[in-house]
């Protein structure tokens, strides 16, 4: 995989060190201001103003870039109003889009627990594959799949930045200390559950530099919507920072529209259950037992689903988005505020999708496109404004993407490629094919023109033709002129379990999967 990256030198910056072709604009700046003042007496006010705005302008391109990540959880690729979805309002996400550059096709590439954030979030963090990130639950009974490798985080600490980190973390602490400076606001579970609070009255956590310890850490119930108690502390950040501090990574990981579905009224009131158009892949069953068939996120409602109940759930759904949009806005707002918004990358996604009723389903542990796939948008300088592209990549090419584009070296350690040659309009896709995949329950690899998914507990093959029916409506797998396409994508998806280093046998499921059923999450 190392060949799709593309590794920059380390940029070495120390405080506000300038190279001295600056010292010398600098110079000239300053000598220009002294004849000014002698001359024309102009007020110290005057001086201050015209000092800054002739200097930023010739060491812009000296200052490191920022780095702004902001990571909703559960929200599916087609909810955002940019994205083409006219039942729901999000227009700060949709400015976002207009100003950057947007990817219609981005993967999490699956999960090892029923809590698919987890895995999901130690691959961005690690920028490694599903089973390579040394922090799955192997680890917990048998040492040797522990390693400690470079995070995101740390790689932007290490060079020079404050990084800093507030909202859902689902990683342990020790690996939040490597990788952050500052942290307000950390929710350090996978979700705020109803009768703990839900997201009106969540657990969070600062943190103290100053102190050691766990004296570092203080607890507290956050008293509003988690969106908003996340959205204040990244703002407090930005607003608290002064004009030659050092350049910023930033982590901002919402909690929704993970369930409990809890918005403000206000926003509940946008979306009329009578308004909410039925899914078209709706189902009241799925077609069989896929795995996990009754897991928490599965009896959110009853079976069989109903139209009535689904509607209800997505008027919910809905409503968290556009509240946590409206959150996302004001970030980006204090960002503007703040000066730095021309000098940072913002990248913007999720940790996956969510079904919502497609399907018969209601959770993320299938390999539907509703469920695998998410958003993505990312804007900042010399990324193309007001375009789209495919993609064809996982979310772990968040790490290695933001790490180039802010001119460091990619840590060897990092298995995803950069998406910068995308960027860049030297090509449209990174994989020709994805692979997927969920417990021992699951095995996907899609291209753009078709999906097959494997269940090697009930030795069940579905194959959908994606360019033809892309809500995954029409199961070709029985019909013989298939065949073949089958057995090809059975090969690739062979290939993708050795570089992912997938322990599933496909013909011996259980056994070979043994050491995440003796532990895993739901």
């Amino acid at each position: 995989m190392n060949s799709f990256k593309n590794c920059l030198s380390e940029r070495i910056f120390s405080g506000n060190k300038l190279s001295g072709n600056n010292i010398a604009a600098l110079s000239t700046v300053i000598f220009s201001i002294m004849i000014s003042t002698l001359i024309s007496g102009c007020s110290e006010s005057n001086v201050t103003s015209k000092s800054n705005s002739d200097t930023n302008s010739d060491i812009t391109a000296e200052k490191p870039l920022n780095v702004l990540f902001i990571l909703t959880d559960d929200q599916a690729p087609d909810t955002v109003s940019a994205f083409g979805n006219k039942h729901i309002n999000t227009p700060n996400l949709d400015s976002l889009a207009k100003q950057g550059m947007r990817f219609s096709h981005v993967f999490n590439q699956g999960a090892w627990s029923g809590a698919v954030c987890l895995p999901s979030r130690q691959m961005i963090n690690t920028g490694r594959h599903l089973y390579r990130t040394g922090l799955d639950a192997r680890g917990v009974n048998d040492p040797k799949f522990v390693a400690q490798h470079a995070t995101f985080g740390e790689t932007f600490k290490k060079s020079g930045y404050d990084t800093f980190q507030t909202g859902k973390w689902h990683l342990s602490m020790d690996v939040w200390q490597r990788s952050f400076s500052h942290g307000k606001a950390i929710h350090k579970n996978g979700m705020s559950r109803h009768e703990k609070g839900g997201h009106w009255d969540a657990n969070f956590t600062d943190f103290d530099a100053s102190k050691s310890g766990g004296n570092a850490f203080t607890d507290y119930k956050g008293g509003k919507h988690t969106s908003e108690v996340v959205a204040d502390a990244a703002v407090d950040f930005l607003a608290q920072r002064k004009v030659n501090d050092k350049p910023f990574m930033m982590y901002v990981g919402f909690l929704a529209p993970h369930d409990p579905l809890h918005a403000p009224d206000e926003y509940l009131a946008r979306y009329p259950v009578q308004k909410i158009p039925t899914p078209k892949n709706f189902l009241k069953y799925h077609p069989f037992d896929q795995g996990d068939y009754y897991l928490r996120d599965e009896v959110l409602t009853g079976f069989p689903r109903s139209e009535k109940n689904i509607k209800a759930k997505i008027s919910k759904y809905y409503a968290m988005i556009e509240h946590t949009d409206a959150q996302i806005g004001r970030i980006l707002a204090q960002l503007e505020l703040s000066g730095q918004a021309d000098n940072t990358v913002v990248i913007y996604t999720s940790d996956h999708g969510l079904a919502m009723g497609r399907h018969g389903l209601m959770g993320k542990q299938n390999q539907y496109d509703h469920s695998v796939r998410a958003p993505f948008i990312i804007k900042g300088p010399n990324i193309p404004a007001d375009k789209t592209a495919t993609g064809m990549f996982y979310l772990n090419s968040v790490f290695p993407t933001a790490v180039e584009l802010a001119g460091l070296a990619i840590p060897a350690s990092v298995d995803a490629p950069s998406i910068v040659p995308l960027i860049n309009g030297e090509k449209d896709v990174v994989y020709d094919n994805i692979y997927g995949g969920y417990r021992h329950f699951q095995r996907m690899v899609r291209s753009q023109d078709f999906k097959l998914i494997y269940y090697p507990m009930i030795k069940r093959t579905q194959l959908f033709d994606m360019k033809a029916d892309p809500l995954e409506m029409h199961d070709l797998s029985g019909q013989a002129k298939y065949q073949d396409q089958i057995a090809t994508m059975m090969v690739q998806l062979k290939d993708w379990q050795t570089i992912v280093e997938d322990p599933l046998d496909l013909n011996n499921p259980e056994e070979s999967y043994h050491a995440f059923l003796t532990l895993t999450w739901d």
